[in-house]
């Protein structure tokens, strides 16, 4: 790496890759966006956070504090120090940090305050960006009229429903008091074996209906929660096997069970998964109405949620740790549900938020607490910090930043994650993917502000790779002294040392992060020896796989390695693509990753394009923020 200096020399004065920002508010319907004054004090005082530059209230996930607005909402003049974006559209810009909230709004690329683009030069490339970002404000725009147009077409309905049924009922007899079918309620147990004042099974009938309606809708939410449990989480997790001796999965159907907003949020994912297999079947049918199903069913798990929140901010308390846990396995089923609705904006709102919810449970002063959880609780602290450590390293191939925590729980010496046990890759790994994004918002930082030294780059990214390359040598050792080289049929046998498979998914991510410190240093240029060396590692690494069953785990290996492809390797990434297609829907962005990868190649042929091509420059020009897992 060291004999790449002079190479990179000549690039480091390059202005860093555009940024592309996630919307800061939730597009929720009219009933959510109520929430009173009160709310925001009782919640804003205890949980107000910074989230990299912006205020996040815990309490209304991930929106920002009523303190703090936009200088485009402020009246004053437009900045001439604004975000190049904003001056291309000659409109008023913030200034936020890194970049501003005036295009995280309207969901385009932010192309942040360094050096002015070379792009930027009155021709034909200015105003062929100009036109996307055009297009892609009117169609965000657009977008979001539509939903509120639509909602509040369903809430008039609604209420013309709810006009009708009082109608009638001054005609005729008044049917016995019973309790609607729900979920249970939220007054949960204190996580330490104790049961619960008003835990209730959705899954157990409590007395008579009120009518026919909700007998059917009580079992279509057990159809949905079990389909969840039998279909959905198996496809999102398939290397989380416990043993018996563990107690298995039963920790997530006691949570789901007693978590409201959790519950809500599971058969929402159920839901749309369910309806995606059906759509495929019989691709004819007119799917709106079910659509608009869907779509309630995640007004509601918000709506739980943001009712769960305020519950936790009327006490005058902190919140438990439990509390932190049903917050935090919320979350994470929320970024899941965004990710297999495509939706490209909220997922990063629920992930900042998530992970200053993990840096809370991880407090000193938390570890007394966290000890007398409930082995139900302990699992799901387990489960979920590692789902989210996990989604926080891999963003940052996205947007180009740092994690937003230190993934301490990910930490042989400090930590109790071990994601091998549920995404398939040997910590190690993955914290050294954490490492190369940390290096990687350094060196823009520094960039931006002229005082990037390259050779100071260089050292700390030849410390990465050293250890990178001792952990691919250890693994290859491993990979050999197993006298049982067959795959096990059942992913993730519950022992305690690695299987062959996990040996296999942890190389492959080894190889693409060398890649990804590779395009780091040298920039993203695939005829590099470097990178054209460890594109080839990540291919023969996937080549090693017995079979593709796994292949949307790893996505981000994926992308990374396919983005910065030569001509005779396109298609193998392109054969990848086609052979992990099947007739069932997965969840995950693999399909995405092979549209990223093409863009890219597209980008790279343009014979005016001298710049580096990288994965983010492909989802900048795709209009895109993709969660790479």
């Amino acid at each position: 790496m060291l004999s790449n200096l002079a190479s990179v020399n000549s690039r480091a004065a390059q202005a860093p890759r555009p940024y592309q920002p996630s919307a800061v508010n939730y597009h929720q319907p009219e009933a959510l966006e109520s929430s009173s004054d009160e709310l925001w004090a009782h919640i804003s005082s205890k949980n107000r956070v910074h989230c990299r530059d912006s205020i996040v209230t815990i309490g209304i996930v991930g929106t920002l504090s009523k303190g703090r607005l936009p200088a485009s909402m402020s009246g004053s003049a437009r900045s001439t120090k604004g975000c190049w974006t904003c001056r291309l559209r000659k409109k008023k810009c913030d200034e936020g940090k890194p970049a501003c909230l005036t295009c995280a709004n309207l969901d385009v690329t932010c192309y942040r305050y360094g050096p002015k683009p070379e792009w930027m030069d009155g021709k034909r490339r200015e105003k062929d960006i100009a036109e996307t970002i055009r297009r892609v404000v009117k169609e965000t725009t657009a977008e979001k009229k539509r939903i509120a147009m639509k909602r509040r077409s369903q809430q008039q309905q609604s209420n013309g429903s709810v006009n009708n049924a009082a109608a009638k009922e001054t005609t005729h007899a008044t049917p016995p008091a019973t309790t609607l079918p729900s979920p249970p309620q939220t007054d949960r147990s204190d996580g330490k074996g104790g049961h619960a004042k008003n835990r209730v099974s959705p899954l157990i009938a409590r007395g008579p209906a009120l009518s026919d309606f909700s007998v059917v809708s009580e079992e279509i939410d057990a159809e949905l929660l079990m389909h969840y449990l039998d279909h959905v989480f198996p496809l999102q997790f398939p290397f989380y096997k416990p043993s018996v001796a563990a107690g298995g999965r039963g920790w997530l159907l006691s949570i789901l069970t007693t978590t409201k907003p959790l519950y809500h949020a599971a058969i929402s994912l159920a839901s749309y998964h369910r309806q995606s297999v059906m759509c495929r079947e019989d691709a004819s049918k007119d799917w709106d109405l079910e659509l608009e199903s869907m779509e309630r069913q995640y007004a509601r798990a918000l709506s739980e949620l943001r009712q769960y929140l305020a519950n936790i901010g009327d006490k005058n308390e902190a919140r438990t740790q439990v509390e932190n846990v049903d917050i935090l396995s919320c979350l994470a089923m929320l970024i899941s549900l965004e990710m297999f609705k495509g939706d490209a904006r909220n997922w990063r709102m629920h992930l900042c938020a998530a992970s200053v919810l993990i840096l809370d449970i991880k407090r000193e002063e938390r570890a007394a607490e966290h000890a007398s959880l409930s082995s139900v609780y302990q699992s799901a602290l387990f489960f979920f910090s590692g789902v989210i450590g996990w989604y926080d390293i891999l963003s940052c191939s996205t947007t180009g930043t740092a994690p937003f925590s230190k993934c301490e729980c990910l930490d042989a010496a400090l930590g109790y994650v071990f994601l091998d046990r549920i995404m398939g890759c040997e910590n190690w790994a993955m914290l050294l993917i954490m490492d190369i994004s940390f290096l990687d918002d350094w060196k823009q930082n520094l960039q931006i502000s002229a005082q990037l030294s390259m050779r100071e780059l260089v050292t700390r990214a030849t410390r990465i790779e050293r250890r990178l390359e001792d952990g691919i040598r250890d693994n290859s050792t491993r990979l050999n002294q197993l006298t049982n080289h067959s795959i096990p049929l059942t992913l993730g046998t519950g022992a305690q040392e690695p299987t062959h498979f996990i040996l296999l998914i942890t190389r492959i991510f080894a190889c693409s992060a060398l890649v990804y410190l590779n395009v780091v240093v040298s920039g993203a240029y695939p005829e590099t020896p470097e990178i054209r060396e460890n594109v080839s590692r990540t291919i023969e690494a996937f080549r090693a796989l017995p079979g593709i069953e796994v292949i949307n785990s790893l996505t981000w290996a994926y992308c990374i390695a396919g983005c910065m492809a030569i001509e005779e390797e396109k298609m193998f990434f392109r054969g990848l693509a086609v052979s992990s297609a099947g007739d069932a829907p997965t969840f995950g962005n693999f399909s995405k990753a092979l549209a990223i990868m093409e863009e890219c190649w597209r980008l790279r042929r343009e014979e005016e394009r001298r710049q580096p091509v990288d994965w983010r420059t492909a989802m900048n020009s795709l209009g895109m923020s993709v969660l790479l897992v």
